[in-house]
């Protein structure tokens, strides 16, 4: 999630208006107004696909606004809140790639013990990409329209892949 204002700000904000914008962030259990971008990376931690959408849309909704132009054969690791059989399903058919997505205790598709460890191993490193992308933001995003923030933010993402592939 990229916050537009803190929370107490809200009802002052004139870059984005709407409860759309008002969003909830399960790893952090906050409360945020803003942005959520969804990030594809490589297992080398550059991002090659990104999507940016309202912060109160799910992450599954996000998901199906990337157009996962995928390599035939990948493998895409995902957490928990990616967990949609049907989807997965479909990603597999149509792309010929494999999506591995976090279950939870109670799932009813559990994962195999060496999907869990590999799983673990490349969601560090995807961690890794997301702690070294958001600290190339500033504490501030100053922006005076909300396409022009959206643009700030897509502009750091590109300086990110830029400095990660070694340019």
């Amino acid at each position: 999630p990229v916050a537009v204002c803190h929370n107490t700000r809200i009802p002052r904000c004139k870059l984005l208006t709407g409860k759309a914008y008002h969003g909830r962030c399960a790893s952090k259990r906050s409360w945020f107004y803003g942005l959520k971008v969804q990030v594809v990376a490589t297992s080398d931690g550059i991002p090659v696909e990104f999507h940016i959408h309202a912060g109160a849309e799910s992450e599954q909704t996000g998901q199906r606004g990337l157009p996962l132009d995928l390599p035939i054969g990948s493998v895409l690791y995902t957490h928990a809140g990616y967990t949609d059989y049907v989807a997965e399903d479909l990603f597999h058919e149509a792309s010929g790639s494999q999506q591995v997505t976090a279950r939870r205790t109670n799932s009813t598709r559990p994962l195999h013990p060496a999907q869990v460890f590999l799983l673990q191993y490349f969601r560090k490193g995807i961690e890794t990409c997301f702690s070294q992308l958001t600290a190339r933001f500033p504490k501030q995003i100053h922006a005076v329209t909300a396409a022009g923030f959206a643009l700030k933010i897509a502009l750091f993402i590109f300086a990110h892949t830029l400095h990660q592939a070694g340019l």
